[in-house]
């Protein structure tokens, strides 16, 4: 049996690593548009990034994960994103939301 705790950190290590598959995604797909079809590309990576957050969404809706749980998955997707910020461009020194 899993702990309420266990389970938080379990749901943030999976959104951290769905944070890390997006922004893989994403990040392919900005490369991809210098290419020829670049734009073709660049949609159908977009749609496999929507795609890849529904279904993380679906699953945890199977599951029956409490909101909590969804919570801290944002939580780790959110602080993936932080890290990959920053490590792109250490002089950022706060998060710039725009």
């Amino acid at each position: 049996m899993i702990t309420e705790n266990g389970m938080i950190v379990m749901a943030a290590l999976a959104g951290a690593g769905i944070g890390i598959l997006y922004l893989g995604l994403l990040w392919a797909s900005v490369r991809a548009l210098p290419r020829p079809r670049g734009a073709v590309i660049f949609l159908g990576l977009g749609l496999l990034r929507a795609a890849l957050v529904m279904a993380a969404l679906a699953v945890a809706l199977f599951l029956d994960v409490p909101p909590i749980g969804i919570a801290a998955a944002v939580a780790g997707f959110l602080a993936t994103r932080l890290v990959a910020t920053r490590r792109v461009d250490p002089k950022i020194r706060a998060a710039q939301w725009k």
